[in-house]
């Protein structure tokens, strides 16, 4: 099992995780960002900095909308940590051990960025990793004895939403390996063979166009068919029973957070008994991760997945618990990120399906926020979305680069062109990802 560090936890607080997402995007296709000027690197000031704790929901993370001061943020590292140790002790997380492999990265002494120092002695980036070349060139953490618990290389961080462009990931090993055909194969799904999601190709899924908008709580994209219980708290079985006679409603973008877990759950389906084989293949032998990896699993519950009585019962299987939003620390996000690349770069099976979701990419949102908080959110900038990443940013769009964007900014950029990588996490939305990600990428610099 897991092991977490709980010397410092303080809050004792009952966490229930919720998630959400903020879709924002731009009008221009100019290669400048347009939303406050380029090049703004202000430190966006706390609320009540030097203040006490202020406890915002009663889950585990905050709301994106928060500017919170370090007391805040201290506390809701306590509770993602109580939280992720309530599931480990639930039976409710999926864990893949490190096998003694990971890689070793090199390391130069930092480049020096005085921006991005302010903004890890006084802002929401918690950690910020900058590769380039076979080498990290800025290795930067939150300053040391700002929180209760300092960052280092054994903390977990959720991945949010970047969790969707892994677990894609994951899903070009199930197709290299041969437990899934192509991106254009057809669902064939028995649990799910009574729902919208059945006969559809893999790539409408992939790339958020399943058009099950009608099935899913636009605002809060965790709650299905009127549920009130957050989709993690209901096997899939009992949500496959919830979208019976369901059918596609068009093609349209429909980006949300269930459509994510149902691929994560076609993943264990289609490799069946060989499931724990291909994760330890992904983060063991490709990745080498150095510390463990997990992701919290839905709660078994009872819910047949059609009215016929003596249908199978899926129940408690594993094609019914996965999830896509991973616990994994600063340095493990990085070593996804260059495995990403790396894949891309050498052409291997893995790397083709990269290149091939990438040319299947679609339009993404526009014109949804034209005000000077767009500039917090990395996907305004990008103009396409497919196979659970981001292309196509402002600027670059003939440059080969991948985003993924998680809540709060738990972020990776990756320019496969230049060998170039971002990998962010954050505890707010409100650090400006121009300066401290996109112009990065394209200028191989750091702020100054």
């Amino acid at each position: 099992p897991m092991e977490y560090n709980m010397r410092n936890i303080v809050c004792g607080a009952f966490c229930l995780f919720a998630f959400g997402l903020t879709l924002t995007s731009e009008t221009t296709e100019a290669g400048n960002w347009n939303t406050g000027g380029s090049g703004s690197t202000s430190v966006v000031p706390q609320t009540d900095p030097g203040g006490p704790a202020v406890n915002h929901t009663r889950g585990a993370e905050l709301p994106q909308s928060i500017r919170p001061n370090d007391n805040t943020i201290s506390l809701y590292q306590d509770k993602r940590i109580v939280f992720m140790e309530n599931r480990r002790r639930q039976g409710r997380t999926y864990i893949v051990e490190p096998a003694g492999n990971a890689f070793d990265f090199k390391f130069v002494p930092n480049v020096e960025s005085k921006v991005l120092d302010q903004e890890l002695s006084k802002g929401y980036i918690l950690s910020y990793l900058f590769y380039e070349d076979g080498t990290v060139k800025y290795n930067g953490r939150a300053k040391d004895g700002r929180f209760r618990q300092d960052v280092n290389d054994d903390m977990l961080f959720y991945t949010h939403s970047t969790g969707k462009s892994i677990t894609s990931y994951i899903i070009g090993h199930a197709i290299c390996e041969g437990y899934i055909g192509s991106i254009d194969e057809l669902i064939d799904w028995p649990m799910m063979r009574e729902t919208l999601y059945q006969g559809q190709p893999l790539l409408d899924l992939l790339n958020m166009r399943a058009g099950d908008k009608h099935t899913v709580d636009e605002k809060r994209s965790h709650f299905v068919m009127g549920s009130k219980k957050h989709h993690r708290d209901m096997g899939l079985n009992e949500i496959a029973r919830l979208l019976e006679g369901t059918k596609k409603q068009g093609r349209g973008l429909f980006y949300n957070n269930f459509l994510a877990d149902v691929l994560a759950n076609y993943v264990v389906y289609k490799s069946g008994d060989k499931y724990d084989d291909l994760m330890r293949k992904v983060f063991q032998e490709k990745v080498k991760i150095a510390h463990p990896v997990s992701y919290e699993k839905h709660a078994s519950s009872l819910g047949g997945s059609t009215k016929d009585k003596n249908s199978p019962d899926y129940y408690g299987q594993p094609q019914t618990l996965a999830s896509y939003s991973f616990f994994i620390t600063r340095m493990d996000l990085l070593r996804v990120a260059k495995a990403i690349m790396e894949d891309y770069q050498n052409g291997t099976c893995v790397g083709n399906y990269l290149k091939q979701i990438q040319t299947k990419a679609e339009p993404w949102y526009r014109g949804r926020n034209k005000s000077p908080k767009a500039r917090f959110w990395l996907n305004n900038y990008a103009q396409k979305y497919g196979g659970q990443f981001y292309f196509e940013f402002i600027g670059m769009k003939q440059r080969n680069i991948f985003g993924t964007e998680g809540y709060n900014g738990q972020n990776m950029l990756i320019d496969m062109d230049k060998s170039r990588i971002v990998v962010t996490n954050s505890s707010a939305t409100a650090w400006d990802q121009r300066t401290f990600m996109l112009e990065v990428i394209r200028d191989g610099k750091l702020p100054k």
